[in-house]
């Protein structure tokens, strides 16, 4: 490693370094002030309120860092140069014959580590802590109420609804299930005091256990109703856990799918969004396709920012860093325009497909680096 690239890259990391901390502590200030509040109530009399702070905020550094890292990648590439370019650095090395290429050369490839990082962030800590990242300041504990969103289970036909929803003991309030086909002589709507969910186990599929059923009135007379030679509806004759006044319903829905924002799979790995395509109960449409696609595009589109970015500080001319800022947030807005956008179409599911829609931006905007990035070569 010359010279050069070391200068370069220990300056550029202690621009993104300095970058990257002072985003992190202006969201924790902002955020702080609308939610401190709360977190200070739903904290446990055995924990402090500094330990509650740690955990709500120490992985949702690793969510911000997704968020943030391409555009701080190219800042701190821009604010580099900008900062070498004002101590007429750049002069010194034109002179000595450096190119543009090699200027940039050790910033690509530490923003291409970047990318690696984030990539690695998504795929394998953020899942790690998905539960956390779902707890929201207002109910931190899990044992406030709040509403349910109706989901249907595609594969037996069920709509899972409810009153209310307890995420700490994944319990439905006075759960009402609408069946959209006939199952065995059960009614087409079925009511009870609370569903708990449990999940798949060796000896038990995942499903939601009612209890003091309410609809039908009377359980004595129904049987264990089966859709495609598998039980569906469970009776007590069936299942030795349950009482007379108890049912337990077959079905793959997760129930944090009922009380989860449309966005919930944001936190998912790509190996669990496919293994929510493959999920016979559910049906995301065109935008959960539209994000697995993007997964595998979106290390490529981090690096095709930074060089997009690149030119307005690598031109030549004597910028200032608030024009090479300037130029830089110009470059910023115009690429998620374009990701965005092909997005929205795509997620819409009628004039592209979610595979284009995903690798669309690439298709416009690699062309677009080409011509513009070879105006900064030798």
């Amino acid at each position: 490693m010359t010279l050069l690239s070391r200068y370069t890259i220990k300056l550029f990391i202690k621009i993104y370094l300095i970058s990257l901390i002072s985003l992190f502590c202006m969201y924790f200030i902002i955020d702080m002030v609308s939610h401190l509040d709360r977190l200070s109530k739903a904290t446990p009399e055995s924990a402090s309120l500094l330990d509650t702070l740690f955990q709500y905020y120490g992985v949702r550094c690793f969510t911000l860092f997704n968020t943030i890292n391409a555009t701080v990648v190219l800042f701190s590439a821009a604010a580099t140069i900008a900062t070498m370019q004002s101590k007429n650095e750049l002069i010194a090395l034109h002179s000595m014959g450096a190119s543009p290429n090699q200027i940039a050369k050790p910033i690509i490839v530490v923003a291409i580590i970047m990318a690696s990082l984030a990539a690695t962030n998504r795929e394998l800590i953020i899942p790690r802590f998905q539960q956390d990242l779902t707890r929201t300041a207002q109910n931190w504990t899990g044992n406030e109420k709040i509403p349910i969103q109706a989901k249907f289970d595609h594969r037996t036909d069920i709509l899972f609804g409810g009153r209310h929803a307890i995420k700490s003991d994944s319990t439905i309030l006075l759960p009402r299930l609408h069946l959209h086909r006939p199952l065995g002589r059960f009614p087409r709507i079925i009511e009870a005091q609370s569903a708990i969910y449990t999940s798949a186990t060796k000896t038990q599929p995942a499903g939601y256990k009612l209890k003091n059923v309410t609809v039908p009135a009377s359980l004595d007379s129904y049987s264990t109703a089966v859709f495609e030679g598998e039980p569906v509806i469970v009776t007590a004759t069936d299942h030795p856990d349950l009482k007379d006044n108890e049912l337990f319903v077959v079905s793959r829905l997760p129930f944090d799918l009922l009380v989860a924002q449309n966005n919930h799979y944001k936190f998912n790995s790509t190996k669990s969004l496919i293994g929510l395509l493959q999920n016979q109960s559910l049906d995301y449409g065109a935008h959960l396709r539209v994000q697995l696609h993007a997964r595998f595009v979106q290390p490529v589109l981090d690096l095709t920012l930074l060089l997009l970015g690149l030119p307005f500080v690598l031109s030549g001319r004597n910028q200032s860093l608030l024009f090479s800022i300037c130029g830089g947030v110009g470059t910023i807005v115009v690429f998620f325009g374009v990701v965005f956008t092909s997005h929205a179409v795509g997620a819409s599911g009628y004039a592209i497909s979610p595979s284009l829609a995903a690798w669309l931006p690439l298709f416009v905007l690699i062309p677009t680096t080409y011509f513009i990035t070879k105006h900064i070569r030798r």
